[in-house]
């Protein structure tokens, strides 16, 4: 058999396991909402002709 089919299954046990956390995360998202010109209303608007 290929050595990489075998490398491959011992990464994914390896990642299941938990072994590549990088940082502890709460869990917690926050989002802020940041105006600039791709969501501004007065772009969005076509004035009449």
């Amino acid at each position: 058999m290929d050595k990489n089919i075998y490398a491959a299954i011992a990464m994914a046990i390896y990642e299941y396991q938990g072994n590549n956390v990088h940082d502890q995360e709460s869990g917690i998202i926050t989002i802020k909402q940041h105006c600039t010109q791709w969501n501004a209303k007065a772009f969005g608007i076509t004035p009449k002709p």
